[in-house]
């Protein structure tokens, strides 16, 4: 076995344990796996850590230490019925508190880039750099009806393995918990969020997303002082599994300018 398979081998077995730990009155499973600078991951709306099954094992082994907490509420972590996006980005910096992660890189998919977003307005001494995928945040009344036909469209365009990943998520989440979230997303202002922001950022959204257009992705790019945009051929909103190598080297790029590692996968 090559050395890169060897690690990516360690990183999937790390990968596939789960943990618990204490923050904030919340007992948050995550998964980790990995040495290096910290990555952390934050799933979207009704999901999990479970969400990040084709990324998690490949970026460790790329030399990062990445984590991923069910957020609460959520996958197997208890919690109320909704957070609004400033206490979600509260819990995520007492996850990041309690592992004494320092700074960080954060990566957001769908609902959770409003959360990092947030997370790196207010505390920006936590953060390294922002990785958003597929960003949310368009408050205009007439989207909130085109975003819910887009995820019902959005779902003959992914893998027919990602259903059960998410309908597992979403029967746990409940229906309550998962639209009162929804709409605390459209009640908080990601370009208030995103102009707060100081640490570099990339922006990614599939050719084929039918919930975030390019142009919305394109805006909140410019919203943020430092960031770039980069569009990833043949994704749809779940980019993140429906084109893992894509998404998996977009993020490693932007990563290396951030946070440099040997081929070892020590910090240099």
């Amino acid at each position: 076995m090559s050395a890169d398979g060897a690690r990516l081998g360690r990183a999937a077995a790390e990968w596939a344990v789960t943990h618990r730990v204490r923050a904030g009155g919340w007992d948050l499973r995550y998964r980790q796996a990995g040495e290096g600078p910290p990555l952390v991951l934050v799933h979207g709306l009704g999901c999990s850590a479970d969400y990040w099954v084709n990324n998690g094992p490949w970026l460790a082994a790329s030399g990062y230490r990445v984590l991923a907490p069910d957020l609460p509420g959520f996958g197997r972590t208890e919690g109320p019925r909704a957070l609004s996006i400033v206490q979600q980005a509260y819990a995520v910096s007492l996850f990041s508190d309690v592992l004494q992660l320092g700074r960080a890189a954060y990566l957001g998919h769908s609902l959770s880039c409003q959360t990092v977003l947030e997370l790196a307005g207010t505390e920006p001494h936590r953060v390294a750099g922002l990785i958003l995928a597929a960003p949310t945040g368009d408050r205009r009344k007439k989207r909130l009806l085109w975003e819910a036909v887009g995820f019902l469209r959005d779902i003959p365009r992914e893998p027919p393995s990602l259903v059960p990943l998410i309908l597992d998520a979403y029967v746990r989440a409940g229906p309550l918990r998962w639209g009162r979230t929804w709409l605390a997303g459209k009640r908080h202002d990601a370009f208030d969020a995103a102009a707060r922001v100081r640490a570099p950022a990339v922006v990614l959204v599939g050719d084929r997303d039918p919930v975030v257009s390019i142009h919305f992705a394109r805006a909140i790019t410019d919203a943020v002082k430092d960031a770039r945009l980069r569009i990833i051929p043949g994704a749809a909103h779940a980019l993140i599994y429906d084109q893992p190598q894509g998404f998996n080297g977009a993020v490693l790029d932007f990563l290396a300018t951030l946070l440099p590692i040997r081929r070892d996968g020590v910090m240099e």
